[in-house]
């Protein structure tokens, strides 16, 4: 379930996914004052204290601000129906952007 998903001044946007498989933040924000948004992702699942951040998404350059935000909330929504563990439902969102050519993620914690 989606329990929030806010706006923040300056292009930004975070979201909260709670489902059976895990609890995660969707962060979308501005790198810099002169630089585009990209999307942290953040697993709280053992908790606020224990939370930590496992993935990132850099969109393609050609997307504007407007299209970025739109597709944080797409993201929101796919992770919330994944059905699977984060880590596996971020890899499969991460392979269909990536052969859409709209960005590139990475899991942090993978070599």
């Amino acid at each position: 379930m989606i329990t929030s998903n806010k706006n923040y001044p300056f292009g930004g946007k975070v979201a909260t996914v709670e489902t059976p498989s895990f609890r995660c933040m969707v962060s979308t924000a501005k790198e810099g004052i002169f630089k585009k948004q990209s999307v942290m992702f953040t697993d709280f699942t053992s908790g606020m204290e224990s939370r930590r951040h496992v993935a990132k998404l850099l969109y393609n350059n050609v997307l504007d601000s407007d299209a970025r935000l739109g597709l944080h909330d797409a993201i929101t929504h796919t992770l919330d129906e994944a059905g699977m563990p984060l880590a596996d439902a971020l890899r499969s969102l991460f392979d269909g952007l990536k052969a859409e050519g709209m960005g590139f993620g990475a899991l942090l914690d993978e070599p």
